[in-house]
């Protein structure tokens, strides 16, 4: 079972939920590894303008000892 590994002060908001847009596509980034690693790379991501920081979930641990998992969900482009 994931439990919440943020404290409120450092929270990301989560993504807009899915079940929104129920006919839509959408890609997924996920990041995994150390906290510290995580919010960094979220951060470099957004600094280079891959992804907005806000757009990511708050971070999660994965159950194993210093390791937590953000998401980032965005709809496919039209083809």
């Amino acid at each position: 079972m994931f439990r919440d590994f943020s404290d409120n002060t450092n929270a990301m908001p989560s993504p807009s939920k899915v079940s929104e847009e129920p006919n839509r596509s959408f890609n997924k980034m996920i990041l995994i590894g150390d906290r510290e690693w995580v919010k960094g790379m979220i951060y470099r991501l957004h600094a280079v303008g891959i992804a907005e920081a806000t757009t990511w979930s708050r971070l999660i641990s994965t159950g194993n000892p210093g390791e937590v998992i953000s998401t980032l969900l965005r709809p496919r482009g039209r083809s």
